[in-house]
């Protein structure tokens, strides 16, 4: 059987449809595929935001706890203690009282 130019040009022009076929179906496979990969991205940046918000409030919290620590080894906490719960007071203080 001889191939001629006629029957390559049918066979060219019978493939050309498909490959025009193929090639949009993987410029929509990618679409997709970009798109998925915008909103994971997008995902993650607000994840990302999150956590660093949460990372600054516990280093914030932290510093408090650190500075209530110092405040909790001073004489004036020791002070403040034991006038608050003993009701203790130095020789010249004068405490002055509501009447009720």
């Amino acid at each position: 059987m001889k191939v001629t130019k006629g029957t390559k040009r049918r066979r060219n022009r019978s493939r050309k449809p498909l490959i025009v076929l193929l090639v949009l179906f993987l410029i929509v496979v990618m679409s997709v595929q970009m798109m998925r990969l915008y909103q994971k991205h997008e995902y993650y940046k607000e994840r990302e935001q999150k956590a660093e918000e949460s990372l600054e409030e516990q280093q914030q919290k932290a510093e408090e706890l650190e500075q209530y620590e110092n405040y909790t080894k001073s004489d004036e906490y020791v002070e403040d203690q034991a006038q608050s719960k003993l009701g203790l007071i130095y020789d010249n203080e004068i405490i002055f009282r509501e009447e009720k």
